[in-house]
């Protein structure tokens, strides 16, 4: 038998290092014989100064980590998708970070590539699923990090401020 449970995070996207912070956890439990609790973690993208007039995009990286437990029994497959919210443009074509009235256009991707927009499948994105191995035992964990690729395109007029988003993040197994 297997458990069906999501998890979620609120990721804050930031222009600044010091706006990334976690904002809530929902967790449903999972009681079977062979319990396996998966659990998600987030670093967010902080993306530091942008400067409108530097030709190429401005990059950093966040991570979600998935770590599963499973107690009893042999080794099981946790098979998971995390996805990403839209965020406050409610669109994946484009996210958008706001400071007031003002919008500074980003996105979040699956790759260094940044040609895949991470998202939940739909609307041109793309959800990230695994499958992880977990071995039995109360104190084994089993983790697999997933890199976020955020990318703030070159030269747009902007007014300053500190820009922020709140991504949802969804751990699904």
């Amino acid at each position: 038998m297997h458990c069906f449970t999501s998890q979620h995070w609120y990721l804050r996207m930031a222009r600044r290092a010091t706006a990334v912070m976690p904002a809530a956890l929902a967790l449903l439990a999972c009681a079977d014989a062979r319990a396996l609790d998966c659990y998600v973690s987030v670093t967010g993208v902080a993306f530091g100064t942008y400067d409108p007039v530097v030709t190429t995009p401005t990059t950093s990286t966040g991570n979600v980590q998935v770590r599963c437990i499973h107690i009893g029994g042999g080794a099981t497959r946790a098979n998971y998708t995390v996805d990403l919210s839209t965020g406050s443009s409610g669109s994946y074509a484009q996210r958008t970070m706001r400071s007031g009235n003002s919008v500074l256009h980003y996105n979040l991707f699956n790759s260094a590539t940044y040609a895949q927009t991470w998202g939940n499948g739909t609307g041109g994105s793309v959800r990230v699923a695994y499958s992880l191995l977990v071995n039995p035992g109360n104190f084994q964990q089993n983790v697999m990090d997933h890199p976020i690729f955020g990318r703030i395109p070159a030269q747009q007029a902007v007014d300053t401020g500190t820009y922020g988003d709140t991504i949802l993040v969804t751990l699904t197994f």
